[in-house]
């Protein structure tokens, strides 16, 4: 890795960590207010990916850089998405440039470009969209551009998405850092706690039907992105950690961008959350009846329900990418975020963060 941070903890600190932001700068700021952050005394990470799958990509480029700017404590690291946006200003050829320029309305360095009146993008003005959007933004962009790539203390390495397993980790290749996949299920080299983002946790089994970190005690990985702008129902995920001389302690705060509602009647089902790895599936559908579909995963053996709109159909073959019968249970009184409605039902968080499906008819 081209940058790697070393940094000496004193002997009681307490260490922040977030992960893919995805331009909920606010959420972030919420969450750090919660957290009561003091940036002269606790130790902020964050682990990459603060832009795209979001729309309000320059208010928090410049939010993550004054947190950064107001503490020597602070600490950014380099995502995968954060790279498109400096390598737009620094290094795409034409054909990338405009690739990337047309890629979706929420691209970083193209929501710059809009701002300077650059709605459209060819080859007889790429050059001179670069130079003006460079000229007005430089701070944040070369700010994205130069930050580092993994952060390592005595008992902790914070990195994107993951490290090569190999004895020489530090030198595992930057694209891999940024970009590793399902790394939860891979190795940690480095004899220390690993934390990561850049994968979803609802993506694991081991997540158990929420967005909350994982923690892997054996292999002492601990996964915390919580699938904001990936995840039709997601939330940022606040990972504390606690040094009492050698002695460190973990724990979350969370929340999601979304107004709460009040249950109105309490709620509970038998059938439990089973786990669908959409990695590898085989959906058969049983049944079909009141708008939900009875589902087998031919792969894992699990049988379960989801709203038929659910159910994809990809080159002909049905897939899914929930648990299959998460139907929480709530209490009148609990506060739930609901992301989305289907026929008779809501998909929720709830209050102990069960990303699921309730009766529309029991939320305020």
């Amino acid at each position: 890795m081209n940058s790697i941070i070393k940094l000496e903890l004193p002997e009681n600190c307490r260490m922040l960590v977030v992960s893919d932001i995805h331009t909920q700068w606010q959420l972030l700021d919420g969450l750090l207010s919660k957290a009561d952050y003091d940036p002269q005394m606790d130790y902020l990470v964050i682990a990459g990916d603060i832009v795209e799958h979001g729309s309000d990509n320059i208010r928090t480029l410049e939010y993550v850089k004054s947190l950064c700017d107001k503490s020597d404590k602070a600490v950014c690291l380099l995502g995968n998405n954060d790279t498109m946006c400096a390598r737009m200003a620094y290094t795409y050829d034409f054909e990338r440039f405009q690739q990337q320029f047309y890629r979706n309305e929420h691209n970083t360095f193209r929501q710059m470009a809009n701002t300077l009146g650059y709605t459209d993008c060819w080859e007889g003005n790429w050059l001179e969209i670069r130079e003006k959007t460079v000229e007005k933004y430089g701070e944040l962009l070369s700010f994205v551009r130069d930050l580092p790539i993994c952060l390592e203390t005595e008992d902790y390495v914070f990195v994107h998405a993951g490290l090569e397993n190999r004895p020489d980790w530090r030198n595992t290749d930057d694209t891999y850092a940024m970009t590793a996949k399902w790394f939860f299920r891979e190795e940690n080299p480095t004899g220390k706690w690993l934390i990561v983002g850049h994968f979803p946790t609802y993506n694991y089994k081991e997540c158990k039907s929420t967005n909350l970190p994982i923690v892997d005690e054996t292999k002492k990985i601990i996964g915390i992105d919580g699938g904001l702008g990936i995840k039709s129902a997601c939330h940022m995920n606040l990972f504390v950690i606690e040094k009492q001389g050698k002695n460190y302690s973990h724990s979350v705060i969370w929340d999601t961008y979304k107004e709460k509602r009040i249950i109105k009647e309490d709620f509970s089902c038998e059938l439990k959350p089973l786990y669908v790895d959409w990695g590898n599936q085989d959906i058969e559908i049983l049944s079909e009846k009141d708008g939900f579909c009875k589902l087998r995963d031919n792969v894992s053996g699990a049988e379960g329900y989801l709203p038929k709109c659910e159910v994809y159909d990809f080159d002909g073959v049905k897939r899914v990418f929930r648990f299959l019968s998460s139907f929480p249970t709530v209490k009148k009184g609990e506060r739930v975020s609901v992301f989305k409605e289907d026929g008779d039902f809501s998909f929720v968080i709830t209050e102990n963060a069960v990303v699921g499906w309730l009766p529309k008819k029991i939320i305020e």
